[in-house]
């Protein structure tokens, strides 16, 4: 027999459970769920899902989110392509990282730096008013509203440390917390239409 789909399946156990506060993960799921985001149950402490088939499992309905938020400690994964969403990933640097000569420029270290300078190039902005997270290690996440179709692709590079997330991909939604720090809303802003560097206007 399969997993309840309703329920978030055999509960995991996760080093430092506990630590984080099990009503306010489950209230904040419901918030990003009344938003119409798409939610699922990250293992408690990690950005790893704690159910199969999260893709197809993620929801909105409040008595599901209950019923598994009252089980345990989890963080939350949000969907972007069922959630109408397209998500900027901007990776911090890596320490020790050598990048290839070509993408190797100065006081360019991390997916922020490599965006501004794509920005810069092509005389576009990024529209910092739209929903943001910013995640461990200085880690951001800019929401977007996506033009329609989902991209096919998980995760689409537009730049070093610079990747699109939609179709088939997943984010750690604000209110997730890890070992190495925590997912907050850095803007709590209305959501901007994907702009146009990002290659998904129709």
């Amino acid at each position: 027999m399969g997993e309840d789909p309703a329920s978030c399946g055999p509960r995991p156990a996760a080093a430092g459970e506990g630590k984080w506060s099990q009503s306010t993960l489950k209230a904040t799921a419901l918030e990003l769920a009344g938003r119409g985001w798409h939610v699922f149950p990250l293992r408690p402490g990690t950005a790893e899902p704690a159910i199969r088939d999260w893709a197809a499992r993620a929801t909105t309905n409040p008595w599901r989110i209950v019923r598994c938020w009252d089980a345990g400690s989890f963080n939350i994964g949000l969907v972007p392509c069922t959630s109408g969403l397209l998500v900027v990933d901007l990776e911090p640097a890596v320490e020790g990282e050598e990048p290839p000569g070509a993408l190797r420029l100065p006081g360019v270290s991390s997916g922020a730096d490599a965006l501004a300078v794509l920005l810069e190039q092509q005389e576009a902005r990024l529209p910092v008013e739209t929903y943001s997270v910013l995640g461990p290690g200085g880690r951001l996440h800019y929401y977007f509203t996506h033009p329609g179709e989902c991209l096919p692709a998980a995760r689409r590079p537009l730049a070093r440390h610079v990747e699109l997330r939609c179709a088939g991909s997943y984010i750690p939604a604000a209110g997730s917390v890890t070992p190495e720090g925590a997912y907050s809303v850095l803007h709590d802003g209305v959501l901007a239409a994907a702009p146009a560097w990002t290659g998904t206007q129709q």
